[in-house]
This record gives C-alpha cells, structure tokens and sequence, in this order.
C-alpha cells in the first residue's frame, strides 16, 4: 500500500494566508526592534557631523572629533541632514 501526500487547494490557500499574516507582523516590529537613530553634532572644527547611536548620551560619547562644548540634536527629516557638513562660524 502506498501512501500519498497532496495538498488540497484550501490548505495551499490557508498557508499562504498564514504565511502572509506572519510576515507582514514581523516588518510591523522592525520599527520597535530597531533604536538606532542619527544624530548631528558639532566637531572640534566647527562642521556639523552626524553619528548613529542608540541614545544622546551614546552619541556624545561615540560622536567623533566631538567638541567640548557641542550637544547633539536628533535628525528627524531632510533639512537636519541637510546640515552635515556644513560649517558653523564662531564655532
């Protein structure tokens, strides 16, 4: 006797439901999962530099060249990129 595997046509349809619903839950978490951020700061040149990190304080102690007396700012559209590179006089 042998026995035969086959898939009926709803349990194709069912797992590729499945499998569609699983997906599109995972790229909704992405956004959750990932906390690294850009921010822009000053260095000891006087130029806007942006550094990637996981919090302010991160950035601060990670941003390179960073000067003494710069903070960060958080980038959150075009015109904060905008600025890097850019030169700050008196700066």
């Amino acid at each position: 006797m042998t026995n035969t595997f086959t898939l009926s046509k709803i349990d194709s349809v069912s797992f590729i439901k499945t499998g569609l619903i699983a997906a599109a839950v995972v790229v909704m978490a992405l956004p959750a999962m990932a906390s690294a951020a850009s921010y822009a700061y000053i260095d000891q040149g006087g130029y806007v530099r942006s550094v990637t990190a996981d919090s302010a304080a991160q950035a601060m102690m990670t941003g390179p060249n960073i000067d003494e007396n710069s903070g960060v700012l958080l980038m959150n559209d075009a015109s904060d990129y905008a600025l890097v590179g850019t030169h700050v006089p008196g700066a």
